[in-house]
């Protein structure tokens, strides 16, 4: 019997373990297909050959060069880099809130985005006097998106707070949040509120190799904390009672967890605005392959989301007559896959 259960066990983990390589694999491959796909077709063996001509400084066609590395490459790292932090945040807030509904979002960040961004947009509003017209709108979307998380804290800090009145916290800001922006949009020009409504879908279209480094870094580390931890959020699991009998202060841990979570968001989300269900996708799908350990959880909700957010990017790249925002293609897919997951999963697929 022992030796069954061991048997089990290793083949379940190299299950696992398979389903996170496989994930890579197809994300390498869907990165060079995102790539070559355009209005501005072009091959993937130019694709390979314009990016090492680039790094080695013999760039024969500046076209293509232009269009592969100052356009489509910074895209396609972003779209990993923020697919991976939202969808593993995801993953962690599920299990820290105990909701298989809770995402990055819940806890009003996207709100908090869009209310700096629409500020910056409409009213010309800077934190720093100075700045140019878009580093203003990042910095402003990155304060703002984390005054929720700061609102949270302070209730929870200050009284008992239960996982379910953390969302519905969440949920009072962010509607909170949302009216004050409905309200800035009301008396925008078109132009603001063409930007503002873009924003507010979520694009990935203004992205540069500036955009790069903050929501790198702090996915990188955003990511190696939640690993390093991922026994620590596992107790969350069984709930506070079982937590505290394991030496687990819950109350504490939900607190780190939830700051860790939102400063890898919301680095990501002032740079493409609103991209929805990534969060809340990711880790549902990874959990019917991986089950609902941590360990292999983070990195498989990571993985996922990566390739979702990058293949819907491409294909919104292609999308009409001028392409989509990518947010408009991940609500699309996202939404009735969504449905269906909720519809055909089982309980314990979630526990």
């Amino acid at each position: 019997m022992e030796t069954a259960r061991k048997e089990e066990y290793y083949s379940r983990k190299h299950r696992n373990v398979l389903f996170i390589i496989l994930c890579v694999a197809v994300i390498a491959a869907a990165f060079i297909i995102s790539l070559s796909v355009g209005f501005y077709n072009i091959s993937f063996t130019d694709c390979i050959g314009a990016v090492i001509d680039h790094i080695t400084g013999n760039v024969s066609d500046e076209r293509v060069d232009d269009v592969i590395w100052n356009t489509r490459l910074p895209i396609a790292l972003f779209a990993v880099i923020c697919g991976a932090a939202l969808s593993a945040g995801g993953a962690v807030m599920q299990t820290v809130l105990r909701n298989p509904l809770a995402d990055p979002y819940t806890m009003g960040i996207s709100s908090g985005a869009s209310l700096g961004a629409s500020l910056s947009i409409i009213l010309g509003i800077t934190l720093i006097p100075g700045l140019a017209s878009n580093i203003a709108l990042i910095l402003m979307a990155f304060v703002f998106s984390l005054i929720p998380v700061m609102v949270i804290l302070i209730f929870t800090t200050k009284r008992k707070t239960t996982p379910t009145k953390i969302i519905l916290i969440g949920i009072a800001v962010m509607y909170m949040f949302s009216a004050i922006t409905s309200l800035l949009m009301v008396t925008a020009s078109e132009e603001s509120l063409a930007e503002v409504y873009t924003w507010n879908i979520g694009s990935l279209a203004t992205v540069t190799w500036s955009s790069l480094p903050i929501p790198l870094i702090a996915t990188v580390l955003g990511l190696s904390f939640l690993m390093i931890n991922n026994r620590t959020i596992n107790t969350l699991i069984a709930g506070n009672n079982c937590a505290q009998s394991l030496g687990v202060n819950p109350k504490r841990t939900t607190l780190v967890l939830m700051v860790i979570i939102s400063l890898m968001t919301a680095s990501v989300v002032c740079y493409s605005g609103t991209i929805g269900f990534i969060g809340l996708v990711g880790p549902h799908i990874a959990r019917i392959f991986v089950g609902s350990e941590s360990r292999h959880l983070i990195p498989a909700s990571a993985a996922f989301g990566a390739l979702f957010l990058l293949c819907a990017n491409t294909i919104a790249r292609v999308a009409g007559d001028f392409g989509l925002p990518v947010g408009v293609i991940c609500a699309i897919i996202g939404g009735p896959l969504f449905i269906i997951i909720l519809v055909k999963m089982r309980k314990k697929v979630w526990r």
